[in-house]
């Protein structure tokens, strides 16, 4: 029998007017982490798989009980850039890599932005993952997550106060539907992360017409408040056995296979200090695995969209 999974949504005019038509590449949303309490419920919506949705007023949200906001083990594949930035874009293939049930493994792909010093750096991303120790389940769910450098302290989507939502459109920890089949019909979806200049708040669009998600409020951080000196767009395996027992990223295929069969990441793009989307620095880029006998990249160029490259590997599934 199927579960039915709660999940809070947001609720309110401003929300809908924010959402638009977009950002449909999400067909169906679920989400079993922990829910928060919320005090008013404006709506409880069950869809035709039987989820349900609870919607609140977008000024509940948890992100407004954070203290800052009163007044308002891994496997690496993909590509480093070292520079100032304000932003990136990318075009990501979306598979269902496989990861060991009781693992406690997680394979992911996704954007990430950083900035400050060892051991204290912040941190935001956005990606899809499959982690079935934490879900119950193997199926690509779309993420977002932050790091407070100077608190150490990591959280993802809504399970604490931080992340802002705007859009009712996109459910945060919602399966991502469809996924691409191995040598049959390929999906991507389109992750935009830029800094707005007047406020310093980190946006999420989502989508080829880039329908706002939300955003990370700049008093989250210290080092990343005006800008990310790193990011990294790729996949990655973390977890207890990811080194010793490597989960698949991407397809589950090596770079070398190409299109239909190895997944794909393209039209990356950094956002500079014009606040224009440009195609990186070669010289500040770096692509690579951590274990080129359980994940490569290949095909790794640039073109008038940006960078592009296939990535990924079985890691011990073999």
């Amino acid at each position: 029998e199927k579960k039915s999974f709660r999940v809070a949504l947001l609720l309110s005019y401003l929300v809908l007017v924010a959402a638009g038509k977009g950002a449909r590449t999400i067909q169906q949303w679920e989400n079993t982490s922990q829910i928060p309490t919320y005090q008013q419920f404006k709506k409880t919506i069950m869809m035709e798989d039987g989820d349900i949705y609870d919607c609140i007023d977008v000024n509940l949200q948890p992100a407004f009980n954070h203290p800052l906001l009163k007044d308002h083990t891994i496997q690496e594949a993909g590509m480093k850039y070292f520079d100032d930035l304000y932003g990136v874009q990318a075009t990501i293939n979306v598979y269902e890599p496989k990861v060991k049930k009781d693992s406690g493994d997680l394979s992911q792909t996704g954007i990430q932005i950083d900035n400050g010093p060892k051991g204290h750096m912040d941190s935001i991303n956005a990606c899809y993952s499959v982690s079935p120790s934490f879900y119950g389940d193997t199926f690509a769910r779309f993420h977002v997550g932050w790091r407070d450098g100077v608190q150490n302290k990591s959280c993802i989507d809504h399970d604490c106060p931080g992340f802002v939502q705007v859009s009712h459109n996109v459910g945060l920890g919602g399966r991502v539907k469809p996924v691409s089949v191995y040598n049959g019909p390929q999906y991507v979806i389109h992750i935009l992360i830029f800094k707005d200049p007047k406020t310093h708040n980190c946006w999420l669009a989502y989508g080829k017409d880039k329908t706002p998600v939300g955003y990370w409020p700049s008093s989250l951080f210290t080092s990343l408040k005006d800008k990310g000196n790193f990011s990294y767009t790729g996949g990655h395996a973390s977890g207890p056995t990811a080194s010793s027992d490597s989960p698949q990223i991407g397809s589950g295929h090596f770079a070398s296979e190409g299109y239909g069969k190895a997944a794909f990441i393209k039209d990356i793009q950094i956002i500079d200090n014009n606040n224009k989307l440009v195609t990186p620095n070669e010289e500040k880029a770096i692509s690579g695995s951590s274990d080129l006998r359980k994940y490569t990249i290949g095909n790794y160029g640039v073109d008038d969209h940006g960078v592009h490259m296939y990535y990924g590997g079985p890691g011990n599934f073999v």
